[in-house]
């Protein structure tokens, strides 16, 4: 029995590029927009600041605390959870 060396390219370290998120990037949506009842609301994620802001072309704004573990739905959420409460102490 013969053995079979692998033939695999080795990809130079120098060629890998890191693919990094810019500053202010939709993480996705567009979302329901509790004021305005609209899907207008979009998620932004700043990833360099680590902050994250809950957009409406309504006017509504929320700036919310940046996880990494988040996905765009549990920052939705935590949005929702944020102005119920909102409207509860009014």
């Amino acid at each position: 029995m013969s053995q079979k060396k692998e033939t695999r390219s080795k990809v130079p370290s120098n060629r890998i590029k890191i693919l990094v998120k810019e500053a202010k990037q939709m993480v996705n949506g567009p979302y329901y927009c509790p004021d305005c009842r609209k899907e207008l609301l979009q998620i932004l994620a700043d990833v360099k600041k680590k902050e994250v802001y809950a957009v409406c072309k309504c006017g509504l704004e929320e700036k919310l605390t940046y996880a990494p573990v988040f996905q765009p739905i549990d920052y939705y959420n935590k949005f929702r959870d944020i102005r119920k409460r909102k409207m509860m102490l009014r």
